[in-house]
């Protein structure tokens, strides 16, 4: 069996091993070796250190594992935080809010109510003056406005909840994440 002489990478004492083996351990130092053979060389690294190494570098590895998967659920939450986005009538967009709904709802029906109220007065004064009948359809015009702001409103309404679920969802996750990325630390 052949023979080979080497220092140890950690305390520098002579060591002398079989040519094949691939792990040793001080007689000295104690410490435990790996036995590197390049080409015809020969060298040790302290496992120890090894183990250290690739621990540090698997922390990172995680870290930044952690930190994609964070970035991309933030991307996807971007992506979909635009489909619940509303539309007013000046084409700016907002996220939906239940106050909002209840309240865009009310005006519109309030609006109906005064149409209905101040066209059904027209057209009563229009009747008794002998005006013809076709105008007695502006109040419906009224009822209208307040069927489509009833409508509206719960509309609206439904897609803040919806939005108010997922935004949960989202927080929840980015949570979960980043009290795993802390774990690891």
């Amino acid at each position: 069996m052949k023979v080979i002489s080497l220092n140890c990478n950690h305390c520098g004492a002579p060591l002398d091993v079989p040519a094949k083996a691939r792990f040793a351990t001080c007689g000295f130092c104690e410490a435990k070796l790996a036995i590197e053979h390049v080409g015809n060389s020969y060298s040790t690294t302290v496992l120890d250190e090894l183990k250290e190494t690739t621990d540090r570098i698997a922390r990172d590895v995680a870290e930044i594992k952690s930190s994609s998967e964070i970035k991309e659920l933030d991307s996807r939450w971007q992506q979909e935080r635009l489909s619940h986005m509303v539309t007013g009538k000046h084409g700016r967009q907002s996220l939906p809010t239940k106050t909002g709904a209840v309240a865009g709802g009310v005006m519109v029906a309030v609006f109906g109510l005064f149409w209905t109220i101040m066209a059904a007065g027209i057209t009563g004064a229009g009747s008794r003056m002998g005006a013809p009948g076709v105008f007695s359809i502006f109040p419906l015009f009224g009822v209208l406005f307040i069927a489509f702001g009833v409508f509206m409103s719960f509309q609206v309404y439904s897609r803040a909840e919806s939005y108010e679920r997922a935004n949960k969802e989202y927080l929840d996750e980015r949570r979960k994440l980043a009290r795993e990325n802390t774990r690891r630390d």
